[in-house]
């Protein structure tokens, strides 16, 4: 997915189209500089005849009169809104129940909820009403983490996509007020759906973005303007030339950043370069050594350079036996064709590394004295395409509660319990859980991310799946766990008795 950028016109077109239209000119062109990222231009909808109050309409309050000298009437909004989409997404926020409806029947890509509708009930309520299959975008400007924390909750338990912007309700924002460290602090409570940055900040800041990106900000949105002699720029809106060098910043530092991906695929080149930094493995001074003898730390002295074919000094480990296929004297280079590296760690020994470095990283808490159970339900061999681990935290007469860790792309067969209810709650990860009721016909596919939570009755059989590149962790609280109680799809498995190993989870 390309980073989005939100280009914010709000009242900008100040109720004129052709102005409107070369603001959307100017920023197409700077668009078409930036190929990786995505771009949206954004729209303000209210429907002035109820939102006004009638008794301000004659006044000079300083937002009713900038909406209503701004105006325009659907023919005008059809034509700036037209022109916009062949360039660009479009997004709108609605600031009323009824511009709810217009944003539906313009056929806008996103609806955006702004920071002072992020707690309006009535307007969300409306929006879940009407627009739930939209692509949603809010932000979080003057939100409380407890406000934040409530709209979370009434979006998911609709099950809406929303995505979520930071954004600091301060016109303009000075740098010191960006306080850009909350973005994270505000993913990490909440996870992915906030992934954005909405920003009011002074025009000739160019570093946000850029830092926002490295927090893990993706959807970024600026309120932009040109200069006119007709119409004046609002401290916050950045011109195309400002723009530019904003992303100019920000394309750096997406260069720089990278990916996962693409670093694996030049990580080869790294280990070649490497390489030459490396000693080589030689045996010592006034040894002979014959063909099968086993070669001991004692008998090796390690030098640079690293030869070609010779062994590296990282391949010298205790948990190896080296065995000469050849004879080999005093000083000479050890190299593949002369010496063998045995490994003398076991399958299960390595899944058990796997498995503490998927606790590490996802920081669920074990207790040190468990051991570790390892499924592999057609044998060892295929456990990293059919198997999981286990740890057994209690199972009592009253109720049973486990970690169960997945790896990437992992699947843990179809299977039923009789007696058994279960509850998977997600913590770390993501899987895609497949549920065939009683009667086996209706199939229930859902993935499940971090904080999801389902029940699985018994006899209700059910099979998953890791998704996340990094594993998953699932915490089963049930009621008494019985291993007579686990019965599998696949006759092969339920014959297979060598279905289990069990190690300790630490060496």
């Amino acid at each position: 997915m390309k980073p989005l950028i939100i280009l914010e016109i709000a009242n900008n077109h100040m109720g004129s189209i052709s102005h409107g239209k070369k603001i959307i000119d100017e920023f197409y062109k700077i668009k078409k500089k930036y190929n990786k990222l995505d771009f949206a231009f954004k729209f303000q909808f209210r429907d002035l005849d109820s939102y006004v109050h009638k008794s301000y309409l004659n006044t000079d309050h300083n937002q009713v009169r900038r909406f209503l000298d701004t105006k325009l009437n659907h023919e005008n909004w059809m034509k700036l809104i037209t022109y916009a989409k062949k360039h660009f997404l479009t997004i709108c926020t609605p600031f009323d129940e009824k511009s709810v409806d217009k944003i539906i029947n313009y056929k806008f890509d996103y609806l955006k909820i702004a920071s002072c509708s992020s707690d309006e009930w009535p307007l969300l309520e409306y929006i879940i009403k009407k627009a739930n299959k939209m692509k949603i975008i809010c932000s979080l400007g003057g939100a409380s983490t407890e406000t934040i924390a409530k709209n979370f909750s009434f979006f998911n338990k609709k099950n809406i996509d929303i995505k979520y912007l930071y954004c600091v309700a301060k016109y303009p924002t000075e740098p010191s007020k960006l306080n850009l460290d909350f973005f994270r602090d505000l993913k990490k409570t909440f996870g992915k759906k906030i992934c954005g940055f909405s920003t009011h900040e002074l025009p000739d800041e160019f570093l946000s973005g850029s830092i926002a990106y490295s927090m893990g900000a993706r959807i970024f949105e600026k309120h932009v303007n040109i200069k006119s002699k007709k119409f004046s720029i609002n401290q916050y809106s950045s011109t195309p030339e400002q723009l530019d060098k904003w992303l100019d910043f920000l394309n750096q530092t997406i260069l720089r950043i990278g990916s996962v991906n693409a670093r694996n695929k030049f990580l080869i080149n790294e280990q070649k370069n490497i390489l030459n930094f490396k000693r080589g493995a030689f045996l010592k001074k006034g040894l002979y050594k014959k063909k099968g003898d086993k070669i001991n730390f004692e008998d090796i002295d390690l030098c640079f350079p690293l030869g070609k074919g010779q062994i590296a000094s990282n391949q010298l480990t205790k948990f190896a036996d080296f065995i000469l296929k050849k004879d080999v004297s005093s000083e000479q280079m050890l190299t593949n064709k002369n010496l063998l590296i045995k490994s003398t760690r076991t399958e299960i020994e390595k899944i058990r590394d796997k498995i503490n470095f998927l606790i590490k990283i996802s920081g669920v808490v074990t207790d040190k004295k468990n051991k570790l159970e390892i499924s592999h339900h057609y044998g060892v061999k295929s456990f990293y395409e059919f198997g999981i681990c286990m740890l057994t935290l209690v199972n009592n007469n009253l109720y049973c509660k486990k970690l169960i860790f997945i790896l990437n792309k992992q699947t843990h067969p179809a299977q039923f319990h009789k007696k058994k209810q279960e509850t998977f709650f997600i913590l770390f990860g993501k899987i895609e859980l497949i549920v065939t009721k009683k009667n086996k016909k209706n199939k229930i596919k859902k993935i499940l991310s971090v904080g999801d939570l389902i029940t699985l009755k018994p006899l209700e059989i059910h099979e998953f799946k890791c998704i996340s590149k990094n594993g998953a962790v699932i915490e089963e609280i049930s009621t008494t766990s019985e291993i007579q109680d686990s019965f599998y799809i696949d006759n092969k498995i339920n014959q297979n008795r060598n279905r289990k190993s069990v190690i300790s989870l630490r060496k």
